[in-house]
């Protein structure tokens, strides 16, 4: 375990120096994840840690060979990663080996396959309730980041996106990320003041993930291996669309207001992804934040952000 803690942190420090020293191989895969669609700043960091890890391991400076490529998922293994994670970096070699258009001898079915689901870890409302409730105790940033997870469902990915632009008094922007849409929500009454109160400036997620961790110590919830801004999303996701039948309200609707892909939302009818592209809920509302307003009415967790603390 220390000695991969030890290889992690090497290759971290070699794939964070600044572009003009990193191997020319990486300033390849750079220019890969760049253009012409970019990556977010922290999937570009995580490719270029694996990137690191993989040319340490290389004996020369010559193109690889399918036997270095082999050794290296072999080493990765043997250093205790999960299959998930062997996964990941699999596809993140094989995009060194295209940016550098070395021969990627692997087919499909060669890609690392986890024979478990990957592990969520959802938060019980009730904790998620007593970070709300001892907001008082959080800083102007730590608090408008919890609003925000509490009341939006969205990734760590999503807030470190965030910007002053972004919102206005009344209507934020949110731009999802993994293939998700742009979507306006109308800002609640309650939370406009937290709203008015910080001036957010994009952040790296790890840093989101240490305020996560501040937030838990600051509200007395004892933060456990796994925790983090996801377990809300998982959280609300859950509460949200148990509400939703309930009311007798369309269950599909929290795919509108999760910002969802129109393709991906096909699962919600039946399979048949088509009606997700063709789908468009404002056309039997002329009120542009109809949505919110339905999705408030049976919202979990925003209750709590009305009342003063």
């Amino acid at each position: 375990m220390a000695a991969r803690k030890k290889i992690s942190k090497k290759a971290l420090a070699k794939a964070n120096k600044p572009a003009a020293k990193l191997h020319p191989a990486l300033e390849n895969l750079v220019e890969r994840l760049s253009s012409p669609r970019l990556k977010a700043p922290g999937t570009i960091t995580s490719y270029l840690v694996t990137g690191a890890n993989f040319l340490q391991g290389l004996k020369d400076t010559a193109s690889p060979t399918e036997s270095d490529f082999r050794q290296y998922f072999i080493r990765r293994r043997r250093e205790g990663i999960s299959e998930n994670t062997l996964r990941k970096e699999f596809f993140h070699v094989k995009k060194l080996a295209q940016a550098n258009s070395w021969p990627w001898p692997f087919e499909k079915d060669d890609t690392p396959y986890p024979e478990e689901e990957p592990h969520s870890y959802p938060l019980q409302p009730a904790l998620i309730e007593q970070m709300i409730k001892a907001r008082g105790k959080l800083s102007t940033s730590e608090r408008f980041y919890l609003a925000v997870a509490t009341t939006f469902i969205v990734r760590r990915e999503d807030m470190a996106r965030i910007q002053k632009r972004d919102f206005d008094g009344t209507v934020f922007t949110i731009h999802h990320s993994k293939h998700g849409r742009k979507v306006k929500h109308l800002i609640p009454e309650a939370l406009r003041p937290i709203f008015a109160d910080y001036r957010p400036k994009k952040h790296d997620t790890s840093a989101l993930s240490l305020m996560f961790r501040r937030i838990c110590k600051k509200t007395g919830v004892e933060h456990q291996r796994g925790w983090g801004w996801h377990g809300i999303r998982h959280t609300l996701t859950t509460a949200i669309a148990a509400a939703l039948p309930k009311n007798n309200l369309e269950p599909a609707l929290i795919a509108d207001y999760s910002g969802w892909s129109r393709k991906s939302m096909g699962s919600f009818f039946g399979g048949v992804a088509m009606v997700g592209v063709y789908r468009h809920p404002e056309i039997l509302d002329s009120d542009p934040h109809g949505l919110d307003r339905v999705i408030y009415s049976v919202h979990p967790f925003l209750p709590l952000w009305q009342k003063k603390r």
